[in-house]
């Protein structure tokens, strides 16, 4: 394995964690933390309890994602190990509020004229992504002596969880969902790419972290577009 390369690329999980970040806050800083001062449809519905304490547990993984990966690049890795139980009860609680937030998505959607295709696109979608990091996180958990495997899939299982922030983005709602896929596909392939560099050849978690989002993708657009997709939605309004 090239040495150099290694050395030159050990920031690449915190400049992820870093873009992550920025992804996030620019899609939530309408509804959530510019609240007030910038115009937004959430702003006018209100703000209810689960949807802020959402907000709040979904900041503080991303920031634990950039806190542990700084810990990693700066052979602070006790401390890293020691937060990873935090992250843990973190990730349990992102899956918890996010599906509550996903499952009051149609109520919400219908009061804003949107049709049920869209919302069952957005809702199973979502919810096929929440399955997606709940299995990458497992994994990762599973994995956390080994490096190499864990950092992959814990990068992959945040990717996944920004397609929300991604469709709220200035101007992304018109063309989704390349607005939330095609920003996804870059920070894979960016992974690939720094496999390649560093190892010669993708990694095995990269390859199955991938494929396994591109599974959940087509199931999640198979049922979107089904009449079972539909039904689950109005169900749900």
């Amino acid at each position: 394995m090239p040495a150099a390369p290694t050395r030159r690329l050990r920031w690449f999980f915190v400049v992820v964690a870093c873009l992550l970040m920025v992804v996030i806050a620019v899609a939530f800083a309408p509804s959530f933390y510019l609240r007030g001062l910038i115009r937004s449809r959430v702003i006018e519905a209100g703000l209810t309890p689960y949807i802020v304490a959402h907000g709040i547990v979904l900041t503080s993984w991303f920031l634990l994602f950039l806190v542990q990966a700084w810990m990693v690049a700066t052979n602070r890795t006790q401390l890293h190990r020691t937060l990873g139980i935090a992250g843990a009860v973190l990730a349990a609680a992102v899956l918890v509020l996010s599906a509550i937030v996903v499952l009051h998505t149609p109520a919400r959607d219908v009061a804003i004229g949107a049709s049920v295709g869209q919302i069952a696109l957005e809702v199973v979608g979502d919810l096929g992504l929440l399955v997606l990091f709940a299995g990458l996180v497992t994994a990762a958990i599973l994995n956390r002596h080994r490096p190499d495997v864990h950092k992959r899939l814990m990068m992959l299982a945040c990717v996944g969880l920004i397609a929300p922030a991604l469709a709220r983005w200035p101007g992304a709602a018109a063309y989704m969902p390349l607005s939330a896929m095609v920003p996804q596909l870059a920070f894979v392939g960016a992974l690939m790419t720094y496999d390649v560099v560093t190892r010669r050849r993708v990694h095995p978690a990269t390859a199955w972290g991938f494929a396994s989002y591109l599974v959940v993708l087509g199931a999640s657009f198979g049922l979107a577009f089904s009449a079972v997709g539909h039904r689950f939605v109005q169900s749900l309004v």
